[in-house]
């Protein structure tokens, strides 16, 4: 079964203490890297960033620069994040999900796994602990 990382961008590949140059924080997509490395998932965008051809290169520069593998696919634009999840999995079932994002917009909806950051930390070494043990679990 594919094992699929949703990932939003902002409170998760930066924080209030590392927002990084181009706004991502290198603490945060090294742990993003270990997350993907260890848990052996994909990665699909929930992000607004995605919105943004700038922000997506910006992106694409950084995990090319630290050799993260690349998302495999972005959610529809349809305006309500859990809505965008649901979507994408009726065309993409099944998988095994984990949902990291820094707002908790009733993503119980989607049946996955949701772990939350904070833009004050971002993605921290205990929330990539808990991702990785998620998807190592199934």
């Amino acid at each position: 079964m594919k094992r699929v990382l949703f990932l939003d961008v902002t409170g998760v590949l930066n924080s209030q203490v590392d927002f990084g140059i181009e706004g991502l924080g290198e603490f945060h997509l090294l742990c993003l890297k270990r997350i993907v490395d260890e848990a052996k998932c994909e990665i699909v965008l929930t992000s607004s960033w995605r919105l943004a051809d700038d922000l997506m290169a910006i992106l694409r520069r950084a995990f090319d620069q630290l050799r993260i593998p690349i998302w495999i696919d972005v959610t529809p634009d349809l305006g309500d994040r859990v809505q965008e999840i649901l979507a994408w999995l009726r065309v993409n079932e099944p998988c095994f999900g984990v949902i990291v994002d820094d707002d908790c917009d009733g993503f119980g909806a989607t049946g996955l796994q949701f772990v939350q950051t904070s833009l004050a930390q971002g993605l921290t070494i205990e929330i990539t602990d808990e991702i990785v043990a998620l998807f190592v679990s199934q």
